[in-house]
């Protein structure tokens, strides 16, 4: 009875071993299961966070070539026009590298082969960049070259013009000394008294009563400066107040030393570097003042001799 027993028990111990076999199996592979889940969604966080971070460092690097950039368009503006395509150029690069600094901004998910997109881009973007480099610096050279070459003709330029100026100078000194050369002089100036009867009297002291007119006479100095042809001479007599004796009819005004003036009589002659003598002949309506008068010439505009005579 107790052998029966025990041999009908045995295969329902064993069924039961089995079902927990399952169960343990089952179960072992739930936790399996569970635990392979839980190291995919870690993967998959660190996959997405793999990819922001990259996402980052390239919106950084994106913006690191748009300073430079920037910096660049500046430095190449301060060059003027002969960088203006250089600066255009730049404009167009630094457009590009924004927008899509700016795609990238506004993408939620990206992918990693976007992001291997963007890492050629910018690695293209920096080779670019270093090229830009080197050109603006040609430029610079380029620039600076030009500038000092624009300073050595400034310089050459002020120099000529400062040289010219000096031989105008030198020029306007040599004319105003030929043409002071050129002036005709008065020589040997005599005044002589003619009285009512006709008589000549010299000596330049002569009574107020027998001055009927004066006689005055000179001789033009040689001068081979000074050119043959007609002359105007002008006289002017000074009397002892100062005053210049002026008739009607026979005075005027003339240009005198710059200035307008007071001649008492003129006499059209041909000059022909003769040391030719020339003579004045005054007659005054009225006795003459007591004192030293003085007799002025003048021609074009230059006094050209004087001379005196005292009157008692």
């Amino acid at each position: 009875m107790d052998t029966k027993a025990k041999t009908q028990r045995a295969p329902e111990r064993n069924r039961m071993w089995l079902i927990l076999i399952i169960i343990g199996l089952a179960a072992g592979n739930v936790v399996v299961f569970y635990m392979l889940w839980q190291n995919k969604e870690s993967d998959k966080m660190m996959y997405e966070k793999l990819l922001k971070d990259q996402k980052n460092d390239s919106e950084k690097d994106l913006q690191n070539l748009s300073e430079k950039l920037k910096e660049q368009i500046q430095r190449a503006d301060r060059m003027g026009e002969e960088s203006r395509s250089f600066v255009d150029s730049l404009q167009k690069m630094l457009h590009q590298v924004d927008a899509d600094r700016n795609t990238l901004r506004s993408t939620v998910k990206i992918t990693q082969e976007q992001m291997k997109q963007y890492k050629e881009k910018i690695e293209a973007y920096e080779v670019l960049l270093k090229k830009k480099d080197q050109e603006i610096e040609k430029l610079r050279e380029t620039a600076n070259l030009l500038y000092n070459k624009n300073n050595e003709l400034k310089e050459e330029k002020n120099k000529l013009a400062t040289e010219k100026n000096e031989i105008d100078q030198e020029r306007e000194k040599l004319k105003s000394k030929v043409e002071s050369a050129a002036i005709l002089k008065a020589e040997n100036m005599v005044v002589n008294a003619i009285s009512d009867k006709g008589k000549e009297t010299s000596g330049g002291q002569y009574r107020a009563k027998n001055i009927a007119k004066l006689n005055i006479s000179f001789n033009i100095a040689e001068n081979r400066l000074a050119k043959i042809g007609n002359r105007e001479i002008f006289m002017r007599l000074v009397e002892p107040a100062g005053t210049i004796l002026a008739n009607a009819g026979s005075s005027g005004k003339f240009d005198m030393d710059g200035a307008t003036g007071t001649y008492t009589a003129r006499q059209q002659i041909l000059f022909d570097n003769s040391r030719q003598t020339i003579n004045f002949q005054y007659k005054r309506g009225g006795e003459y003042a007591p004192g030293r008068h003085t007799i002025e010439m003048y021609c074009e505009g230059q006094k050209i001799g004087i001379g005196a005579f005292d009157v008692r």
